[in-house]
């Protein structure tokens, strides 16, 4: 499975703040990287706006000078008219088995 943490997410954009290309972190004024994503690259991913400060990923190094990331990989396009699969996890307020349900997507993912 790829991971998918809000920082994957805003890393798949570029920042419309301060420019920093798709894969890379944010920067500051200075050439740094921002310890923080910019709260404009999460435009670019509404399901992020609830979550106002995404950390830059530990492999960006924030504080230090800011330097090109690894691409985004390129997904293929999907052919038009193949079968898609779509599995969604649910957990509610009385006893989450959120974990579980997980685990049965990533073996399904597979097959």
């Amino acid at each position: 499975m790829i991971a998918n943490t809000p920082a994957d997410q805003v890393e798949h954009h570029p920042c419309p703040e301060c420019e920093a290309l798709a894969g890379s972190p944010c920067g500051t004024g200075a050439g740094k990287v921002a310890a923080n994503y910019h709260t404009g690259r999460f435009a670019t991913v509404p399901s992020l706006k609830a979550g106002l400060t995404v950390k830059a990923p530990a492999d960006r190094n924030p504080g230090k000078r800011w330097v090109q990331g690894k691409p985004v990989p390129v997904v293929a396009e999907a052919m038009p008219g193949a079968a898609i699969r779509i599995g969604y996890a649910r957990c509610s307020a009385v006893g989450p088995e959120l974990q579980s349900q997980l685990d049965m997507l990533a073996r399904a993912e597979g097959g």
